[in-house]
């Protein structure tokens, strides 16, 4: 039932929801997906790749892009009918003095006035006139295009929530190593939707190129500036070894005196000399540049990354490697946060992140950094001092000037060849800066569909039918949950541990047939408790047994009843003993007298004889009714004459069955128990309190009393308990009765009407 109400109300849900196109499109990704495969041979000058694949996706959904797109077809107002859209492509608005919210423009011959959704009049004037100025709106429509409206409802956003609103319905797939980018945008208007999916990709492709030449120009600019510090020093290198040239022009040539010096030259001494004494004032000029700048560090100036490019030594010395990182790194975050700073502000979490790496960098990594390169510099200068300390004492004749002109040589040597490199990146770089080509371009632009291009309709019915579903589903587990009536035979078996002997089925039936059906049923019910009862109970032990309830209205006197009738069809000499003596009707459904009886006999004012009663309807049985009630009844129970009476009886009687009072009545049903050793719980369906059951069993199992199991009554064999039917066709009939039976004449084994104990 609740499906089909589920289904009805989909069905009524997708009168109201408006048709839906999905439009697609596809970008051609030149470079940055990977499809170069780490390959060099893209020509001896080109740009870096821009970006990765993920990337491309954050920039796809960035406001760099959207923002555009929202501005230049009007995204941020929605009009109510889509037949006023052409009213608003021109509509534009101040985002600073913007006023978002619901408006209605109402036209009365040539005025119009401008009201809230609410009916409060903003603004009036004539139709030519620009309209909602106050509100932050430029908009100034025709008389023309207004001609024949009387009334334009429309909404106004503000331009960052309709790009957050357009970028929610964008979607896009890039495989790992594919080229192509595939978007997809879905919307009610399929004319819209496509244009404002190709603007997208059209925006996209401006400012990737606008991005790829940001980065070039980046470049280019830190080589130039590379390049000029590079020429400064060649330009002062040069400068010195022309100053010393012109200051030693006039002195005497020491070159005849130097002559068997230059032959030493093949002396290790000499060779290391010389070696050395340049190497160290190499280490020491890097040294003290490196000491400058580190020293401009800790006064609070910026450490500048071309600056300590420019010696030589961080260029060329392998255990300047980790200074050489540190420095790249730092370089890398600068280009990061430029390229975050031109789509989002200093507010957003990714350029707060930079920011602070970035001063982390400058502050603490670099000038570390550049404190354990200068560490290790100055041991070599030291190292390299006490080996010349050692040499000169053998080349302290050689002339100070030529060593000195040697070591001017070797700087303008080394100037010069990086001067020469970075003079030829820096080339390379002005060149790939003019030269720059898009990473991306659009390969399939959207076209617009001409049918919806999905039907939610059925998708509508069968989610509504099937949440209706799940929540019947939901609601019959809650109850099941919280319902504390005993309901299914799991319950008896798991949760009370209890033997099931057998399930007495409700009589319902009202035709004649009908009943002899459901008679023959409940038949067959006792015949299996009774069978279920006998191999239960110990051979060597009389059949004497109690039949209770955790409750009122569970059904025990009849099933204690009809138990006895199917002991005595068995030919077994069966007593059945009344023992509520609360509230004891077996005198009254078997007509005998209800006095005396088990009261009676228990306080001595009666003999066995007198109290019992044999049914002259059923032969073999008898009945003991309850007696007169009193008070003071229950307390005969606690004393020896009920045990000495079941014990006499059993003896004289193959099956002794009594009837007790349920178990929450008081202890009348322990003390009967008790006395005949075995206990038959009756169970019924939607009645009995299954909590209460446990307690009071809890309650037997300290008793000496063998609990035989349950009996399930009042049940409707369907569900679980369809397998504890039986198949009618099989049900017993007297051949000459058989006939008579076809036309709804019942067996001969007769059932007691259902009574309410």
């Amino acid at each position: 039932m609740l499906g089909f109400v589920g289904a009805a109300a989909g069905y009524a849900a997708t009168r109201f929801i408006e048709p839906e196109y999905e439009v697609q499109a596809t970008v051609l990704l030149e470079q940055g997906t990977g499809v170069n495969n780490g390959r060099t041979d893209r020509g001896p000058i080109q740009a870096d790749e821009l970006l990765k694949a993920s990337g491309w996706r954050d920039l796809l959904r960035s406001f760099a892009i959207a923002d555009p797109v929202v501005n230049s077809l009007a995204l941020f107002v929605e009009p109510a009918s889509k037949g006023d859209s052409t009213l608003f492509r021109s509509f534009r608005v101040d985002a600073r003095r913007l006023r978002p919210g619901d408006y209605t423009l109402k036209i009365t011959g040539a005025r119009y006035a401008l009201q809230t959704k609410a009916g409060l009049v903003i603004e009036q004037g004539l139709v030519d006139d620009s309209i909602g100025a106050r509100l932050g709106f430029m908009w100034q429509p025709t008389p023309k295009l207004l001609a024949g409206r009387t009334e334009v409802a429309f909404n106004v956003q503000t331009p960052r929530e309709a790009s957050i609103r357009l970028i929610k319905k964008l979607s896009l797939s890039l495989a790992d190593g594919s080229s192509f980018l595939f978007l997809k945008l879905q919307g009610d208007d399929a004319e819209r939707t496509a244009a404002t999916l190709n603007a997208w990709v059209e925006q996209f492709v401006v400012v990737a190129t606008a991005l790829k030449k940001k980065n070039v120009a980046s470049v280019a600019a830190i080589l130039e500036g590379q390049r000029a510090f590079a020429a400064q020093n060649l330009q002062d290198a040069e400068s010195a070894l022309e100053s010393f040239r012109v200051r030693t022009v006039t002195e005497p040539s020491e070159r005849q005196t130097i002559q068997p010096g230059i032959e030493m030259t093949n002396s290790p001494v000499f060779e290391n000399y010389f070696k050395d004494k340049i190497l160290a004032d190499h280490y020491q000029r890097d040294r003290e540049a490196l000491d400058r700048i580190l020293a401009q560090g800790k006064l609070g100036q910026a450490i500048a990354r071309e600056a300590v490019l420019s010696v030589p030594s961080v260029n060329s010395d392998p255990a300047a490697d980790n200074l050489r990182k540190v420095l790249q790194e730092q370089a890398d975050r600068e280009f990061i946060l430029r390229r975050l700073r031109e789509s989002y502000t200093d507010e957003y979490q990714k350029v707060r992140d930079e920011q602070t790496a970035l001063v982390t960098l400058r502050t603490a990594t670099v000038p570390n950094a550049l404190e354990a390169y200068l560490s290790q510099l100055r041991l070599r200068e030291q190292a390299l001092t006490s080996s010349i300390a050692q040499s000169g004492k053998d080349l302290r004749g050689i002339p100070s000037r030529t060593i000195e002109e040697q070591r001017l040589k070797r700087q303008v040597e080394v100037n010069a060849e990086m001067y020469k490199n970075l003079n030829l990146k820096a080339a390379e770089a002005k060149l790939a800066e003019a030269a720059t080509i898009p990473d991306v371009s659009v390969l399939d632009p959207a076209v617009a569909p001409l049918k919806p291009t999905r039907n939610t309709a059925p998708a509508i019915i069968l989610g509504a039918a099937g949440a209706l579903l799940a929540l019947g589903v939901v609601l019959a587990i809650v109850l099941d949950q919280v319902d504390k009536r005993f309901r299914y035979p799991e319950q008896a078996t798991d949760d009370l541990g209890l033997f099931v002997l057998g399930v007495v089925p409700v009589m319902r039936s009202k035709g004649k047939r009908g009943k002899a059906d459901e008679a023959a049923q409940v038949v067959e019910a006792f015949r299996t408790i009774r069978m279920n009862v006998r191999y239960a109970i110990d051979a060597s032990r009389p059949l004497a047994l109690t039949i209770t309830s955790p409750g009122p209205n569970d059904g025990k006197s009849l099933i204690a009843s009809n138990l006895a009738l199917s002991f005595v069809e068995s030919g077994a000499r069966t007593l059945l003993i009344d023992g509520d003596l609360r509230r004891g009707g077996l005198a009254r459904t078997f007509g005998i007298s209800a006095k005396p009886g088990l009261v009676e006999y228990l306080d001595g004012t009666a003999l066995i004889a007198e109290v019992l009663h044999p049914i002259d309807a059923h032969p073999n049985l008898t009945v003991m009714p309850a007696g007169a009630r009193r008070r003071r009844a229950p307390e005969l129970l606690a004393t020896p004459r009920l045990s000495q009476l079941i014990s006499q009886m059993a003896v004289e009687y193959d099956v002794v069955i009594v009837d007790s009072p349920p178990l929450g009545a008081g202890f009348d049903a322990y003390a009967l128990a008790t006395a005949t050793g075995h206990l038959a719980l009756v169970l019924r369906a939607g009645v009995t309190d299954r909590k209460m059951a446990a307690a009071k069993m809890a309650v037997v199992n300290t008793l000496p009393v063998r609990v035989m199991g349950c009996v399930l009554n009042g049940i409707t064999m369907t569900g679980v308990y369809q397998y504890y039917s039986y198949d009618r066709e099989y049900s017993a009939q007297d051949e000459e009765t058989a006939a008579r039976f076809a036309d709804g004449v019942s067996t001969r084994e007769q059932v007691l009407p259902r009574g309410r104990s």
